[in-house]
C-alpha cells in the first residue's frame, strides 16, 4: 500500500519474470482448471506451436496453493498471484513458529514474532516474492526441519511410561515428496538445511553416537523415499531441463565479507548483488545473544554459533557455494540459498530466549557483536540512509524489552505492554524494510507487464473472435509478453520458460523467428510462409486488429521424408523446404559503409515482391527506400542473449531496385553475409498453399495431449503435424502399433507404410513412466517400513 503498487495503486508489482512467465502461466492453469485450454496437464498446444507442459507445471506451479487461482475471476490472475504469494509468506512464517515450539517449548507470542521475521526475511522479500514458487522452499525450510525433529524425539526415552515413541514416517515422506514436487530447487536447498539443523540437533542432544547415527540414517531415507514419490513430476522436469536451451554458465564472484554482513541490517538492498539476509533486529540481537547466554547449555552454544558461521561462509566458497545452487552457479542472483541462514538465525534466536529471556550480560555481548558488525560495514554501499539509524533505535528498544520481561516479569501488566511493544516494534520495522527493499529494487529490476486491463481484454477478445482451433491456429503475437498465447488465448509461436527445448529453438531460428533469455523466450515473426507451415490461419496485432489468412490444414502430405538441410542453408531455404515449395528470390546485394554503424545495402528484385531482412545477431535498425526504421530486436548480447528476427522491409519498386539502410548498435564481426535478403512473391507462395491443402487431412481433431488426422482414402507418403518435434510424440496409422514419431525439418511426421486413412498421435512426457514406477515403489516401502515400526512397537507393549 505504502509504494503505490497493484493491488493498492497502478504500479505495476511485477517485476522481472513475475508478469511475464509467471502470472501468464497461472493463467494457462486458470483455463485448465476451467476448461477453457488448449491441451492439458501433459502438454500445451498453445505456447510454441505446442510444447509439453508438466515440467512446467512441476517447476512454477508445483504448489497446491497455486490451485487457489480457479477461485478468481480470469481477468484478475495478476491479484491470483498475489494472494497467494502473501500466503506463502504467512505460511512460512506459521510453519518456523511451528517449528520453534515444537523443537523447545518456550512463550508461543515470541515464537510467533520469529516466525514472522523469517516469513518477511529479506530474502523472502527481495529475491522471493516475485518469484512465487521459490516461496514453496521457505516453507519447506522450518517443515523438513520438523521431520528432523521428528526423527530425533522418536529416539528420544519418553517423558511418561508408557509413552509410545511416535516417528510419523507416512506424514514426513508425504511433506517431502510434496515439497519436492512443489519446487524442487529450492526444496533441494531446504533439505540440506534440514539435515545441517539435524546434525546440529543431535550433536545437543543426550543421543547415545549409535541412536545419532540412526537419526542421520532415518533422516536420509526419509528424504530419498520422499524424493521418490515426487519423481511423476521431479524426473519429467530433470529430462526437459536437460533438453532445455541451455544458458552460459554464471561466473561466482564471492561479495566483500563487508557487503554480506550489510545485508543483515534493516533497509539494505543489493537484489542479484548479495545475499539478502536481514531478519529483522530482534531476531538479529536473539541471535547474537546466545553465544554469551549462560542460561543455554555451553555445547549449544558452541554448535549452533559454529553452524551460523560456517553456513555464512559456505555462501562465499565456491566449492559449497556450488552445492547449494545444485552443483551450478545460476545466472543473475548467485545466493538464492540465502533463506537458509535466515532461517538458522531465527533459530538460534529462539534457543537464547525459549527457556528464558536473556541476561544483562547475554544481551551485552550480543549488542557489543552487533555494534562491531554495524561498525565494519558503515560506510557500506549496500546500506540505504537511515539503515544504521533504525537498527541502533530497534536494538535499543530490543534490550529494553528483553530486560522488562527478564527482570519485571512478575509484573504482569508492565510484562503485557513489553510484550506488545516489541510486537509492534518488530512489524513496523520488518513493513518499513519491505518498502525500502521494494523501492530500491525497483530502480534495479523493472516491472515490465502491467496487470490486465482494457487493451488485454481487447486482445483476448479479438483472439476469441477469430478462433477456429485445430482448424487452423490464432495466433495472438508477443506484444505483452513472450507469453501471450497462454495469457490471451491462441496459439502461437509465443513462449517464454526455462524448459524451452533446444531442438525447438533450433527449428524456430532456423526460420527467421528471434528469441531472447539465451535462446529460453521465443516470439512471434510477422512472416506468411511461416504462417502456412504452422497452419496460423489469424493473427492478432498490438492494437487488436485481426489478419486473416488462407492457409493448409494442421496435417499435411508430402510425398517423402526430408532430406538432411545443406550447412549453409538460410532461413529463407529453411521456410522453403517447410513449405515444400519455392517461393523466394534471393538477390546478390553490395554493402557499403556510410558512416560509423551505419550500411547501405543495395540489390535488385522483381517489381512487386515482398522484401524481407534477417540478420539475427545485430542489434540496430533497418528501413527500406526511406520507409520508416524498423527495429532489429536483437537489444542484449546479440546472439548470446538475444537474436533479433527476421523483419519485413517493404513492397520492392517498378524500378525493381532495392535500397536499404541499416543503423548498427552491436554486431559480431562479418554479420552481413549474402543470403540475409530475400523477396517473397506472393502468387507462388498462393499456389504452394493450394496444393498443401488439396492433399491435407479432411478432418483434425486435437485431445489434450493428442492429436487425430482423417486423410483422403488412398493417402501415401509421410503425415506433416504443424507442430514440434519432440521426444515423447508416438503416432500409428489406421489405429495400428504406437511408435516413435518421425522428424521431418523440426515438424512431427508420420511415414505412411501405404495407402492410409487415420493417423493418431499420442504425447507422453518423457521420464513419466519411470517416475511412477518410483513413486509406486517408495509408497510400498514407505508402507512396509510403517507397518514394520507399528508391529515391533505393538510387540514390544505385549512383552
Amino acid at each position: 500500500m505504502a509504494r503505490n503498487t497493484y493491488p493498492f495503486g497502478p504500479d505495476s508489482r511485477s517485476t522481472n519474470d513475475l508478469g511475464t512467465q509467471y502470472v501468464p502461466f497461472f493463467t494457462h492453469l486458470w483455463d485448465l482448471l476451467h476448461g477453457r485450454a488448449q491441451g492439458d496437464f501433459f502438454f500445451n498446444w498453445q505456447s510454441a506451436y505446442g510444447v509439453g507442459f508438466l515440467a512446467d507445471f512441476g517447476v512454477v506451479l508445483g504448489s497446491p496453493l497455486s490451485l487457489l487461482v480457479g477461485l478468481f475471476p480470469r481477468d484478475r490472475i495478476d491479484l491470483a498471484v498475489f494472494v497467494i504469494t502473501a500466503l506463502k509468506l504467512a505460511l512460512a512464517a506459521a510453519a518456523m513458529a511451528a517449528y520453534l515450539v515444537r523443537m523447545r517449548r518456550g512463550p508461543r507470542w515470541l515464537a510467533a514474532v520469529l516466525g514472522a521475521s523469517y516469513g518477511l526475511c529479506g530474502w523472502a522479500i527481495d529475491d522471493g516474492a516475485y518469484v512465487p514458487m521459490w516461496l514453496d522452499g521457505l516453507i519447506a525450510l522450518p517443515l523438513f526441519c520438523l521431520v528432523a525433529e521428528w526423527t530425533v524425539q522418536s529416539l528420544t526415552p519418553p517423558r511418561h511410561p508408557g509413552q509410545a515413541r511416535r516417528k510419523h514416517l507416512i506424514l514426513s515422506v508425504a511433506v517431502v515428496a510434496l515439497f519436492w514436487v512443489s519446487n524442487f530447487y529450492t526444496a533441494y536447498m531446504a533439505t540440506i538445511a534440514g539435515g545441517l539443523v539435524l546434525l546440529a540437533r543431535i550433536l545437543t542432544s543426550d543421543l547415545s553416537w549409535l541412536n545419532r547415527l540412526r537419526a542421520l540414517i532415518r533422516y536420509g531415507v526419509t528424504v530419498a523415499l520422499g524424493i521418490a514419490a515426487s519423481a511423476p513430476v521431479l524426473l519429467p522436469v530433470f529430462q526437459a531441463n536437460g533438453a532445455a536451451a541451455p544458458s552460459p554458465p554464471g561466473i561466482f564472484s564471492p561479495v566483500p565479507v563487508e557487503n554480506f554482513i550489510a545485508r543483515l541490517f534493516p533497509l539494505s538492498e543489493g537484489v542479484g548483488r548479495s545475499a539478502s539476509l536481514y531478519v529483522g533486529t530482534a531476531a538479529l540481537v536473539l541471535a547474537l545473544s546466545l553465544p554469551f547466554n549462560g542460561s543455554v547449555k555451553a555445547r549449544t552454544r558452541v554448535v549452533w554459533t559454529l553452524m551460523v558461521v560456517l553456513v555464512g561462509a559456505s555462501f562465499l566458497w565456491e566449492p559449497t557455494h556450488v552445492v547449494w545452487n545444485g552443483f551450478d552457479t545460476p545466472n543473475g542472483s548467485q545466493y538464492r540459498q540465502a533463506f537458509v541462514l535466515c532461517a538458522i538465525l531465527v533459530i538460534a534466536a529462539w534457543l537464547s530466549v525459549a527457556d528464558r529471556t536473556p541476561s544483562w550480560i547475554a544481551l551485552t555481548g550480543g549488542v557489543a557483536l552487533l555494534v562491531g558488525l554495524a561498525l565494519y560495514a558503515q560506510d557500506n554501499p549496500l546500506l540505504t540512509s537511515h539503515s544504521l539509524q533504525l537498527l541502533a533505535l530497534s536494538a535499543a528498544g530490543v534490550v529494553v524489552v528483553m530486560l522488562m520481561l527478564r527482570y519485571l516479569r512478575r509484573y504482569r501488566t508492565i510484562a503485557l505492554l513489553a510484550g506488545v511493544a516489541l510486537i509492534a516494534a518488530v512489524g513496523a520495522e520488518l513493513t518499513l524494510s519491505a518498502v525500502v527493499v521494494d523501492e530500491q529494487r525497483s530502480k534495479v529490476l523493472s516491472a515490465p507487464a502491467v496487470p490486465w486491463g482494457r487493451h488485454q481484454q481487447a486482445l483476448a477478445d479479438s483472439v476469441e473472435a477469430a478462433a477456429g482451433w485445430p482448424k487452423y491456429r490464432v495466433d495472438p503475437g508477443t506484444s505483452t509478453t513472450p507469453n501471450d498465447p497462454v495469457l490471451l488465448g491462441g496459439q502461437g509461436a509465443g513462449y517464454y520458460s526455462s524448459l524451452l527445448p533446444e531442438t525447438l529453438n533450433h527449428t524456430l531460428t532456423g526460420l527467421g523467428f528471434g528469441w531472447s533469455g539465451y535462446g529460453r523466450a521465443s516470439y512471434e515473426l510477422q512472416n506468411p510462409v511461416t504462417d502456412a507451415i504452422f497452419s496460423v490461419g489469424a493473427t492478432i496485432g498490438p492494437y487488436a486488429g485481426i489478419t486473416r489468412a488462407d492457409v493448409p490444414p494442421l496435417v499435411t502430405v508430402r510425398p517423402k521424408p526430408l532430406p538432411d538441410a545443406p550447412k549453409d542453408s538460410t532461413a529463407y531455404d529453411m521456410q522453403e523446404r517447410l513449405l515444400g515449395a519455392d517461393v523466394y528470390d534471393i538477390p546478390v546485394y553490395k554493402a557499403k559503409r556510410a558512416a560509423d554503424g551505419v550500411f547501405t545495402l543495395q540489390a535488385s528484385c522483381r517489381p512487386g515482391l515482398t522484401v524481407y531482412l534477417y540478420l539475427p545477431r545485430v542489434d540496430g535498425e533497418a528501413r527500406f527506400n526511406t520507409a520508416n526504421w524498423m527495429p532489429l530486436a536483437a537489444a542484449r548480447r546479440p546472439g548470446i542473449n538475444t537474436s533479433s528476427a527476421m523483419v519485413q522491409l517493404g513492397k520492392v519498386p517498378a524500378s525493381g531496385l532495392i535500397a536499404a539502410e541499416l543503423k548498427v548498435k552491436a554486431a559480431p564481426n562479418n554479420f552481413l553475409y549474402q543470403g540475409a535478403m530475400g523477396c517473397l512473391d506472393s502468387a507462388r507462395l498462393t499456389k504452394a498453399v493450394a496444393a498443401l491443402q488439396a492433399n491435407g487431412a479432411v478432418a483434425v481433431q486435437a485431445g489434450g495431449h493428442s492429436i487425430h488426422a482423417t486423410l483422403k482414402p488412398g493417402t501415401t507418403g509421410v503425415a506433416v503435424i504443424a507442430a514440434p518435434h519432440l521426444p515423447g510424440w508416438r503416432c500409428s496409422t489406421d489405429n495400428g502399433q504406437l511408435k516413435e514419431a518421425s522428424n521431418y525439418g523440426g515438424l512431427l511426421a508420420v511415414e505412411l507404410p501405404g495407402p492410409t486413412r487415420k493417423v493418431s498421435c499420442d504425447y507422453r512426457p518423457p521420464g513419466l513412466e519411470l517416475g511412477l514406477a518410483a513413486a509406486g515403489g517408495a509408497g510400498l516401502v514407505t508402507l512396509l517400513l510403517a507397518l514394520a515400526s507399528l508391529l515391533w512397537r505393538r510387540r514390544r507393549q505385549a512383552s
